[in-house]
């Protein structure tokens, strides 16, 4: 509107109220006098109130101020009203982008089934040792659809599905608020103001116990990350297997897969990251290592878990009974995978993710092949 009146498309605005005109008093002034230079007047209906008139800002001022805090009380009140209800509990939320859930006649949380699966699935691919970017490629090649019905998805939407109570069954209230009335801006809840924690506020999709667990093994990686000097945790295991999972065990930094050629021979080959960080300048000492060899000593190491399985049975049922949530979790996982379970031959991607935390590489050739149940095998050496 305001570009028209420049441009002399109008000669005369009318309005209801000054309170629809502007959200403050400078907005409403600025405006007033930039169209009163146009040549342009506003009428104000609600206020009898003409800009091109002599009195006509005076009043303007005056009113338009009462009207920015009549909008100040209207928000508080409604922020008050807010939060009263979520104090006892009554709260509206929308399903519409919410994956797994719908809402009812009353506007509480109902599963739906089909969509339930993908939660499921997600939370347990996770927990297997899988990434959100892997998992993100992995349901877009399965056509797999999201909330909008759509096979595009978002690595950043399963990480926010992660960490969401919802699928557990809770509910926490104000998450975020209003920092300005005026300009509506929202700013998200870091203790600021009150929130609201209800507990099985509806039906879960994910057993709490699984649900805390992810959120252990999402602080466990981030940790790892910072520690070992890596840029992810696991990136692009399809075609790089080992990568974010083999560890320097000099400078405890990550090894990165490098690509020689001998002759006619190619060969895949780890380098500790801290080696040539500088062109030219030679840093970390430690040895590098061929990827078949790392395939071979996980293998080895593997099957001598299996071998053994008697005696860390013992410990994995003191974590199953006694440990958090994800020690709890990897407990019982490794008991169920290795009852009854035959020596491996063949190299597996996705049950290395599943099992492995990381190969610790040493100069003397040693290397420790330590496994998510925290079992650390040691294999190698000269």
């Amino acid at each position: 509107m305001i570009a028209d009146c420049r441009a002399r498309k109008i000669d005369r605005i009318i309005t209801k109220s000054i309170s629809r005109f502007a959200r403050n008093t400078l907005d409403c002034l600025n405006y007033v006098r930039e169209l009163k230079e146009l040549g342009i007047g506003v009428i104000f209906e609600k206020e009898n109130i003409d800009t091109l008139d002599a009195k006509g800002e005076v009043l303007l001022t005056i009113l338009s101020s009462l009207a920015q805090d009549e909008s100040r009380s209207i928000s508080e009140n409604s922020t008050w009203g807010i939060r009263r209800r979520y104090e006892s509990g009554k709260f509206g939320m929308s399903t519409k982008r919410f994956l797994g859930y719908d809402a009812d006649e009353n506007g509480q949380l109902v599963v739906n089934p089909e969509q339930a699966k993908i939660v499921v699935r997600l939370y347990d691919e996770y927990l297997s040792g899988k990434t959100v970017d892997y998992i993100k490629r992995t349901f877009e090649r399965e056509g797999i659809k999201n909330w909008n019905r759509k096979t595009v998805w978002q690595a950043t939407t399963l990480q926010s599905m992660l960490c969401n109570e919802k699928y557990k069954g809770d509910a926490i209230l104000q998450k975020s608020y209003t920092v300005d009335f005026l300009s509506k801006k929202r700013a998200k809840n870091q203790g600021e103001i009150q929130q609201f924690h209800i507990e099985d506020n509806h039906e879960a999709i994910i057993d709490p116990l699984i649900w805390e667990a992810v959120q252990l093994e999402q602080e466990r990686r981030r940790k790892y990350i910072e520690e070992h000097g890596t840029n992810s945790y696991s990136h692009k295991p399809e075609t790089n297997p080992f990568a974010g999972k083999i560890v320097c065990g000099t400078c405890n930094q990550s090894y990165a897969r490098k690509g020689w050629k001998t002759g006619d021979v190619y060969r895949k080959v780890w380098q500790c990251q801290e080696r040539y960080k500088v062109k030219g300048v030679s840093g970390c000492t430690n040895r590098h290592i061929d990827e078949e060899v790392l395939e071979e000593a996980f293998k080895m190491a593997w099957n001598l878990l299996l071998k053994n399985r008697e005696e860390t049975k013992k410990r994995w049922q003191c974590f199953a009974e006694f440990g958090n949530p994800l020690e709890q979790y990897r407990a019982v996982q490794f008991a169920d995978i290795t009852e009854n379970a035959k020596y491996i031959t063949d190299f597996d991607t996705d049950f290395m993710l599943n099992t492995l935390d990381h190969i610790a590489v040493f100069e003397s050739g040693k290397l420790v092949v330590a496994f998510m149940d925290g079992t650390e095998i040691e294999c190698g050496g000269e």
